[in-house]
C-alpha cells in the first residue's frame, strides 16, 4: 500500500525511496516487530484466561501450564499488516501467500483450542490424519496458483553446487528432463505426460511444506527456540528473494531473474520481524508460547518462498534446525517400531534430547540458535558456490 506513495516523488523527492524493495523491506521487518512487541502486553490478560493448555507436556493433567499458548495469532497478525502495508498487494504471489498463512494459521488454532478445552488424556489436538490433509489441501490449492504466476519457477529445482537445476522443459513436442550435473538433458518425455509432471513436481512441494511446517512445530518446544530460529531462516530466504529479483545479481548466481521475488522478500522480512517481536515475550521465562497457530504457519510460509523460488533444496542448510527436529521423530519412532522399542535418542525432538543430558534450558536455545545462524550463512554461501 506504501509504495504508493512513490508517485508523489515529484512533490517531496524523498518519498521515491517507497519504490524500492529494500526500504520496503526493512519497513516491512520494523513494522512487524513493532506490532508483535506492543500488542502482546495488552492481550497477555485474555491469553492467561482462556489459552492455557489443560494439560502440561509432562502428560500430567494435575499440573496446569502458566504459560499460555496461541501467540502465534499475534504473529501472523503483524506478518500480514506488514505485508498489506508495504508490499505491492496486487502482486498475485503476496495474495497466495498470505491467504495459505492465515488458513495454516486456522489449522494450528484450531488444534491449539482443542488443547485448550480437553485433557491430553482425552484429546491431543487435531488428529495427525486431519492435519495432514488440510495441508496437503492447502499445499496443492497455493502452489498450483503459484504454478498459474507469471514467473514463477514451480517446475525448476536448484541443487546447490549445481549449474543446472531439475526441471521439466517443454520445447515442441516433447518434454526435456534436466539432472542437476548435466549439460545435457537426461532424456525426452512426450508433451503428453505433462499433467503427471505436474503432479510430481505438486508431491514434492506437498512434501516441502509438509515437512518444514511440521519441523518448525516440533522445534516449539523451549522458550525461544522456534521464534529465535525462524528469524535467521527468513532473513536468509529475504536475501535469497533480493538476489533473484536482481537481474545483474541473477544473471551472475546462474539463477532465474523473477521480477516479484523482491516482495516476496518483503513477505520474509515480515517474517522475521514478527518473530524478532514474539522473541522479545518469547525468550526464558516464556510469557507466552506460539503453539502450533504461529509454528505452522510459519514453517508453511518459509516453504512456500522456497518453493516460489526454486530453492527448495536449499531449505534443508538454511532450516537445518527444524529439518533435523523432524527427522529426530522420525527416527525415533522408526528406531523404536522396528528395533522392538529400542530408541535412538533419549527423547524427540532433538532437543529434548539435551534436555535429558543435562544441558540447561537457556544455554540449549542459544546453541540452537548459533547452529541456525551459522546454516543460514552456509545455504547463503551455496549461492555463490554455484
Amino acid at each position: 500500500m506504501l509504495y504508493l506513495l512513490a508517485d508523489l516523488s515529484r512533490y517531496f523527492g524523498p518519498l521515491r525511496l517507497f519504490d524500492y524493495v529494500t526500504f520496503r523491506a526493512a519497513g516491512a521487518f520494523v513494522t512487524a516487530f513493532l506490532l508483535v512487541v506492543l500488542a502482546i502486553p495488552p492481550l497477555l490478560p485474555f491469553f492467561r484466561k482462556h489459552c492455557v493448555q489443560l494439560s502440561a507436556r509432562t502428560d500430567d493433567a494435575k499440573e496446569k501450564p502458566k504459560t499460555p499458548l496461541m501467540g502465534g495469532v499475534v504473529i501472523i497478525l503483524g506478518i500480514v499488516i506488514s505485508t498489506v502495508f508495504w508490499g505491492r498487494l496486487p502482486e498475485r504471489t503476496l495474495i497466495v501467500f498470505l491467504l495459505a498463512t492465515i488458513a495454516l494459521t486456522l489449522l494450528g488454532m484450531a488444534d491449539d483450542i482443542i488443547k485448550t478445552r480437553y485433557l491430553r488424556s482425552e484429546k491431543d489436538g487435531v488428529s495427525e490424519r486431519t492435519k495432514m490433509l488440510i495441508q496437503a489441501v492447502v499445499a496443492v490449492l497455493a502452489i498450483y496458483a503459484l504454478y498459474k504466476t507469471h514467473g514463477a519457477v514451480t517446475m525448476q529445482v536448484y541443487c546447490p553446487l549445481a549449474k543446472q537445476p531439475f526441471q521439466f522443459l517443454p520445447g515442441g513436442e516433447v518434454i526435456a528432463l534436466w539432472l542437476p550435473f548435466m549439460e545435457t538433458p537426461c532424456c525426452y518425455l512426450p508433451l503428453q505426460v505433462m499433467p503427471l509432471c505436474l503432479i510430481f513436481m505438486l508431491g514434492f512441494n506437498y512434501a516441502v511444506l509438509a515437512g518444514t511446517s511440521n519441523g518448525v512445530n516440533l522445534t516449539d518446544g523451549k522458550d525461544g527456540l522456534a521464534a529465535g530460529c525462524m528469524v535467521f531462516a527468513a532473513l536468509a530466504f529475504a536475501a535469497v528473494a533480493y538476489l533473484h529479483s536482481h537481474r545483474v545479481f541473477a544473471d551472475y548466481l546462474r539463477v532465474p531473474y523473477i521480477q516479484q521475488a523482491g516482495e516476496v522478500g518483503v513477505y520474509a522480512c515480515a517474517i522475521a520481524g514478527g518473530c524478532l517481536g514474539f522473541l522479545w515475550h518469547n525468550c526464558a521465562p516464556a510469557s507466552i508460547i506460539m503453539g502450533d497457530t504461529g509454528s505452522l504457519a510459519l514453517g508453511g510460509a518459509l516453504s512456500l518462498v522456497a518453493i516460489m523460488l526454486g530453492q527448495q533444496l536449499l531449505l534443508p542448510i538454511i532450516g537445518f534446525v527444524f529439518f533435523i527436529e523432524a527427522a529426530s521423530v522420525l527416527i525415533q519412532r522408526k528406531s523404536y517400531r522396528w528395533r522392538h522399542g529400542k530408541r535412538v535418542f533419549l527423547m524427540a525432538p532433538l532437543h529434548h534430547h539435551y534436555e535429558k543430558l543435562g544441558v540447561p534450558d537457556p544455554k540449549l536455545t542459544i546453541r540452537f540458535w548459533i547452529v541456525a545462524g551459522l546454516c543460514a550463512l552456509a545455504g547463503l554461501a551455496t549461492m555463490k558456490l554455484r
